[in-house]
């Protein structure tokens, strides 16, 4: 099994390949830094392949370097090998109904989980604290798992938070008994993850808050705590186009953020 890391010559698909490669090495897996050939300049990408692969080498992590003529070989080489993810970084700026080449790695849906990385600073730099947002207690394990190896793959501080809209009329009933209950439960309904943070030796916190707009409450949470990378879930279908509250933090980024989609397995 190996993890792909898509790269252009760019310092944003370079910033992007250094969390692939740390989760690889987390992970114990072989890193393919790969180029789809395009207008992009082969000398800036040799570069940055030859840095991803300097790094690469300092962290103990075997990294090839394959160019590939078009996409169409990157999806025969993820449908014969036992690929774990695909890293690639995307625009600054752009919403997911821009056309990107982030959009046409979704819309080929191949059987493989895709990692999009929205990059706000450049390089390489210290991860002391990540975040996962979340609505309510919906954390699939999937999601928790890739949070999981980065938490482990920089030892970092972690929190999940979870935010929950709340109308202006119902917030009239809000007090200090309501809110505390409400953590109490979705701690309780997420305590098989603490179970797994355990076995795997770490921690996590857990914050909740009530909010009118619940990516402005994410944002406003990550400003006021310092957060280093946020870990953003998404999904393989129609509804992964339609703005979701706390997609806030890809398409109008404060942080780096990952935005993390699994591939739907058929059951």
């Amino acid at each position: 099994m190996k993890v792909i890391t898509l790269i252009n010559g760019t310092l944003i698909s370079e910033t992007s390949s250094i969390y692939a490669l740390y989760y690889a090495k987390n992970l114990g897996l072989n890193l393919s830094l790969i180029h789809i050939k395009s207008k992009d300049s082969l000398d800036m990408v040799a570069r940055v392949a030859e840095d991803i692969q300097k790094l690469a080498r300092s962290l103990g992590v075997e990294a090839e370097f394959v160019l590939y003529d078009s996409l169409d070989e990157l999806r025969e080489l993820v449908d014969k090998e036992n690929i774990d993810i695909i890293f690639s970084s995307t625009k600054h700026k752009h919403s997911f109904f821009d056309k990107s080449f982030a959009k046409t790695l979704i819309r080929m849906n191949m059987k493989v989980d895709l990692a999009l990385v929205k990059v706000v600073k450049l390089g390489m730099s210290d991860i002391e604290k990540i975040i996962l947002p979340i609505r309510g207690d919906q954390l699939s394990v999937k999601k928790f798992a890739f949070f999981s190896a980065f938490v482990k793959a920089y030892e970092a501080n972690s929190e999940i938070f979870s935010v929950d809209k709340i109308s202006k009329k119902n917030s009239i009933a809000l007090n200090a008994k309501t809110v505390k209950k409400r953590l109490a439960t979705i701690t309780f309904h997420l305590r098989h993850y603490f179970r797994l943070a355990t076995l795997m030796d770490f921690k996590f916190s857990m914050k909740h808050h009530f909010a009118y707009i619940e990516g402005e409450d994410v944002q406003s949470h990550i400003a006021k705590n310092g957060y280093d990378l946020a870990i953003v879930g998404g999904h393989h279908d129609t509804s992964f186009f339609q703005h979701h509250p706390i997609d806030v933090l890809f398409y109008a980024p404060m942080i780096n953020a990952i935005y993390f989609i699994p591939y739907k397995d058929e059951l």
